[in-house]
């Protein structure tokens, strides 16, 4: 570790001590406590602040603690407005609260109302931070994403703290790959093997936010090395009818729409949104193999390549909910992905050796389709004691992928007895994926301190690949099936689970305990030429989890937990096919291959100031079976390369993590991330990987500047610094985006954003691998996508325009108020609306998506 990077390792340790102390503050005293108003739960991580009336400018906010409460210390002389914000509540008003020489305002117990949906309009001046934060997860706002408008949900997730994408278009989390993908808290077919085309085709514009949980409790799935990512798609579940249309053009022919249409009342909520995103991508690399075989003598290949990706999407989603009585709710849900994709591949080879020197071209083409549908039938009941609620779910998704390759490659030598040939060769790929979810979930509150939660649920998944081949016969100038390269994989999956968590509290400090119960039945079948080859997988396992909990303060929330998790293989990594669709780098899957059980800490600790947020985590994970992508050469030339999956012994993570929310003004935001972590990998003298360590950090900081009302900028820079990997090390890597937003009139906006403005963006790695008799060492740099820019026009109407809504408000806000404040509290009126911004810990055995 050189010194540079152990200075910058050293400050973040002393920022992370440092924010602990709190100075004393004079001044006077808001407080109060926020509960759901037909319920009486408490609201947990609620937002609240106080706008001075003189200039309507933010003076205080914060977020109540795990008991709803909340205290707002050292308040200047002055008459404010004081307002409470709650994701899926009607936002509390109180105006004109007068704070002089000192004097303490008791709010009482403010009772928030259900809205039926988020709120998503905002009123205030203040500029609206893009990120939430809690001590058990991050809920990243798409609205608020103006780098990411116009693009994918991999150019979203992207643009997520913690979160990064490799040069595949792979998702890691922490630096792991091993991360849980859901789409509204439940598993989908969305999600499947082919996750990087399915993330490429769903617009950012039909993501309500993203949900990231770096320790999960015994009530969520147990799979996913470093946690889980949630994608909540939009509801836009607004009183009366509503919605909005938006149209996106950039380079490289880039085109987006959207439209989104919703109607509520009393009784039923329907809703529905419609995308469609056409998109290109460019990319592009180099690589250069060094091979000393046994014999001592060399053998050198360079290769060139450039791609082009090309996609047209269509994504419905639409729903609709039952108010069966006031208390539960039956509700619809589906959403279809309808894609075809085009990939070109062009590039060339050279190879020089003692025995021959060789020129390889190639230039494939590939077209494919596919769909993916989800259905869902949600149940909710709320009994008469507070927060005692029973959900279920029902779930089925389907997927259909169909995909064809045509492969042209011509060999050349220049020297050596060799003779020129030509290789032409198809591949038809049929896949088929469905998914079952069975859920039920369950919270009995058994005093004002302690509550119980338990629930089960059941998941089938089978994954059916069918893989042909066909090659050109030279002599006959026919396509012949090629059996040998042909396979048929079908994967078979279960798992049954039931957890339990117990909460208990003892004033400040809180202790939740829990166990998960897993069987995971796994059975898997590879065709080839005939032949079956079966294998099976069933285990049971035990995923506790414990979370210690200390309100340090009003505003300084520490956290200490444990989790046990899983991460299972899947489909191609434990398919023993050889592919050597790629003519120099041949793959293949084990169907030896065992589950990693990772052992994961962490301690957080998060305190929120007047314009400052930070949350900042110490954690560890200790991976047993680590898999891991092996590499070694098929022949001993090195011309051609076998990449495998292999388990090795363990591997570990030890890292710290900053996340700073900084709003010195209501006309800038500043949301900064740091990660820096050892990563120890132990190799495996067996498959000659030998152990490697070392340290790796990455940063990004997005700023947001609002020089005007109408006018809003927002740039993002971020650097991945170098890491070690299980076969050498990666490189350093950065790049910048930037976006803006102009509100034409309150309710038509026009926006702009380039992504990687720089071009610099590139994945660069060294490899060092071979067997008993050569070695080789591999340098290549790829790019993921070039440098794109968008302009989108956005156009809202209904009742969720400023006039609609600022009438329907005015009288919620009067009749909240009429019923919540104390008799002892001075006297307000309603006032505007303002989305909720706190982050609420979902309940149940999966994330929720707000209603």
């Amino acid at each position: 570790m050189n010194t540079r990077t152990l200075l910058k390792f050293l400050t973040f340790i002393f920022l992370l001590t440092t924010v602990f102390a709190v100075k004393a503050q004079t001044g006077g005293t808001v407080a109060g406590k926020l509960v759901d108003a037909s319920t009486g739960q408490i609201l947990d991580f609620a937002t609240v602040a106080l706008i001075r009336k003189t200039d309507n400018q933010p003076a205080k906010s914060m977020q109540t603690d795990l008991q709803g409460n909340f205290k707002l210390t050292g308040i200047p002389d002055g008459v404010y407005l004081f307002r409470a914000t709650f994701v899926g509540y009607i936002s509390f008003t109180k105006d004109t609260l007068n704070i002089k020489g000192g004097n303490t305002v008791n709010l009482g117990a403010i009772k928030m109302r259900p809205s039926k949906g988020v709120l998503k309009e905002v009123t205030v001046t203040a500029q609206r931070s893009q990120i939430q934060l809690s001590t058990d997860k991050k809920v990243f706002s798409v609205e608020q994403s103006l780098v990411s408008q116009g693009g994918s949900a991999t150019d979203l997730l992207s643009n997520v703290p913690s979160v990064q994408v490799d040069v595949d278009g792979n998702i890691n989390l922490r630096g792991s790959s091993n991360v849980r993908i859901l789409i509204n808290g439940k598993p989908s077919a969305l999600t499947g093997a082919n996750l990087t085309d399915i993330l490429q085709s769903i617009p950012a514009s039909s993501i309500e936010n993203i949900e990231v949980i770096t320790n999960p409790s015994s009530k969520y799935d147990a799979e996913g090395q470093s946690g889980i990512i949630n994608i909540v798609l939009k509801r836009n579940a607004q009183t009366g009818f509503n919605g909005s249309v938006s149209a996106t053009a950039g380079t490289q022919h880039t085109y987006n729409g959207s439209v989104n249409l919703n109607y509520q009342n009393k009784l039923i909520n329907v809703y529905a949104n419609y995308s469609y995103r056409k998109g290109r991508r460019i990319g592009n690399g180099t690589s250069q193999t060094n091979t000393i075989d046994s014999l001592k003598r060399a053998f050198n290949q360079y290769q060139v390549n450039d791609q082009e990706f090309r996609i047209n999407s269509n994504n419905i989603r639409s729903g609709i909910d039952f108010s069966l009585d006031p208390k539960t709710t039956l509700s619809f849900s589906n959403n279809i992905n309808i894609r075809s994709y085009d990939r070109f591949q062009t590039g060339g080879t050279t190879v020089s050796s003692p025995l021959y020197n060789q020129t390889i071209n190639r230039n494939n083409t590939s077209t494919g389709n596919g769909n993916n549908l989800d259905f869902n039938l949600d149940f909710s009941h709320k009994y008469k004691k507070p927060q005692e609620e029973l959900t279920a779910n029902v779930g089925y998704s389907t997927s259909k992928n169909n995909n064809t390759d045509n492969l042209n490659t011509a060999y050349d030598y220049s020297t050596g007895s060799f003779t020129d040939y030509s290789l032409l060769q198809n591949n038809y790929t049929i896949g088929r994926q469905h998914n079952v979810n069975l859920q039920a979930d369950f919270v009995l509150p058994l005093n004002h301190n302690n509550r119980l939660e338990m629930g089960y649920r059941s998941t089938f998944n089978k994954n059916d690949n069918n893989y042909l081949v066909d090659t050109l016969n030279n002599a006959t100038n026919i396509f012949v099936p090629a059996d040998t390269l042909s396979n048929h994989f079908v994967y078979n999956e279960q798992v049954h689970a039931a957890y339990t968590n117990y909460q208990q509290s003892f004033g400040k400090f809180s202790i939740q305990g829990g166990v998960r119960l897993e069987e995971a039945l796994i059975n898997t079948t590879t065709t080839t030429l005939g032949q079956d080859e079966k294998h099976k997988q069933d285990y049971f396992r035990v995923y506790p989890s414990l979370f210690l909990t200390e309100k340090l303060t009003d505003n300084q929330t520490l956290q200490l937990s444990y989790s046990r998790r899983v991460s299972r293989p899947r489909d191609r990594q434990i398919s023993p096919f050889l592919d050597r669709s790629d003519r120099q780098n041949y793959q293949q899957g084990n169907p030896f291959l065992k589950p990693e059980d990772t052992h994961s800490f962490e301690l957080s600790y998060i305190n929120y100031w007047k314009a400052l947020t930070l949350t900042s985590s110490l954690y560890y994970r200790l991976t047993y079976d680590n898999i891991q992508q092996i590499q070694s050469n098929y022949d001993p030339s090195g011309i051609i390369s076998l990449t495998k999956f292999e388990n090795l012994k363990n591997a570990s993570n030890a890292g710290y993590e900053l996340i700073a929310k900084l709003s010195p003004s209501s006309k800038i935001d500043l949301t900064g991330n740091v990660n820096v972590y050892y990563r120890n990998i132990e190799g495996d003298p067996t498959l000659r990987v030998a152990s490697t360590s070392g340290y790796a950090w990455n940063a990004n900081l997005t700023a947001n500047f609002k020089p005007v009302s109408k006018l809003g900028i927002q740039l993002r820079g971020d650097y991945q610094g170098p890491q070690v990997i299980a076969q050498g090390r990666m490189k350093s890597m950065y790049g910048l985006d930037g976006g803006l937003r102009y509100d034409i009139t309150k309710t038509l906006n026009f926006s702009a954003n380039a992504r990687d403005i720089f071009n610099t963006r590139k994945f660069r790695s060294v490899r060092t691998y071979g067997d008993a008799e050569s070695s080789t060492v591999q340098s290549s740099d790829r790019r993921w996508a070039t440098r794109i820019v968008l302009f989108t026009l956005a156009y809202r109407f209904g009742s969720n325009t400023p006039a609609g809504r600022q009438r329907q408000q005015r009288r919620q806000d009067q009749q909240q108020d009429q019923e919540s404040i104390p008799d002892d509290a001075q006297p307000g009126n309603g006032g505007g609306s303002q989305q909720g911004q706190g982050a609420r810990p979902a309940t149940g055995g999966q994330v929720r998506a707000p209603r």
